[in-house]
């Protein structure tokens, strides 16, 4: 069985990554949720909510339900514990993807996440995109005029390598600013991703 050709797309929070992603979707191409699949692996995966539970506290989980946001007010105001529960979550997520991935029927398959190229070990992922949009405005997408759900995202934001970060480990960037048109730039994408695909089935 051949590789999957993988498009990694990340960016940060209120960057527009999911929207370029539903772009590629509207062209046929299978995006894997990270953020849906990992909340539904809490579910399904016994020895994860173990570990989880161990490290976060029983009342973590309730009846098998995940409490997703008192997760996140644990893990994105201490960088230390974030390391250590993506080091647990994230075997689980690319296990999953892998099977998702073996039994699409599709050119190439997208693996979408905002902190793709932090994952460690790393994903490896045959391209990364990275789609980049200024801090206010991916704030005001986010948060509007909350400013107590700003404090949060601002939180979550400081957690995250900033934009010049990502674009300097990706192969292909996209800037979401309300102005440039997105279509453009995931059709030049979407081209290259199938030139990769036809050379891997040619070799």
């Amino acid at each position: 069985m051949k590789k999957a050709i993988i498009l990694g797309i990340t960016g940060g929070i209120g960057s527009g990554k999911s929207y370029v992603t539903r772009i590629f979707n509207a062209l046929g191409i299978p995006a894997y949720d990270t953020d849906a699949r990992t909340k539904q692996l809490y579910r399904e995966e016994p020895a994860l909510r173990e570990v989880l539970s161990g490290i976060l506290g029983p009342e973590i989980f309730i009846n098998n339900e995940p409490d997703t946001r008192k997760m996140a007010s644990l893990i994105f105001n201490d960088s230390e514990l974030l390391k250590r529960i993506n080091l647990v979550v994230h075997p689980y997520v690319v296990r999953d993807f892998n099977r998702w991935a073996h039994a699409c029927q599709a050119p190439y398959v997208i693996f979408e996440s905002a902190i793709l190229l932090e994952m460690d070990p790393p994903f490896q992922a045959t391209r990364v995109l990275t789609v980049s949009a200024d801090r206010e405005l991916r704030l005001s997408r986010v948060a509007g005029r909350d400013n107590a759900l700003i404090q949060s995202v601002l939180a979550r934001m400081d957690k995250q390598w900033t934009d010049e970060q990502r674009e300097a480990r990706a192969d292909f960037v996209i800037i979401s600013d309300n102005h440039q048109a997105l279509l453009p730039r995931v059709l030049e994408v979407h081209q290259q991703m199938l030139n990769i695909t036809q050379n891997h089935h040619e070799n």
